[in-house]
């Protein structure tokens, strides 16, 4: 993968991965539902998406490896959005 600059889609969950001296996050990566990190690189676009910090996002980028670890410098994205949840949890006949 390296030197590739094909744009990749990638859907997964950001998650936090270093934080500031206050405990706020400044880098995120994306974890993947077959378990692959793509550590997002630094640009405008990651740092809107450290706004949907713990949710799911489907995302367009260029994917590079390097000494086995994965990133992503982020071209686009859109939140996933959840289907209704139309389940009654509070004893309604």
């Amino acid at each position: 993968m390296e030197g590739n600059s094909e744009h990749t889609r990638i859907r997964g969950i950001v998650l936090p991965v270093d934080w500031d001296a206050k405990g706020n996050a400044i880098k995120a990566a994306i974890f993947t539902a077959n378990e692959e990190e793509y550590l997002i690189e630094e640009n405008d676009k990651s740092k809107q998406l450290l706004n949907l910090m713990q949710q799911e996002v489907d995302v367009k980028g260029i994917v590079r490896e390097e000494s086995g670890q994965k990133t992503v410098m982020i071209v686009g994205y859109r939140k996933v959005k959840k289907g209704l949840n139309l389940s009654l949890e509070s004893g309604a006949p």
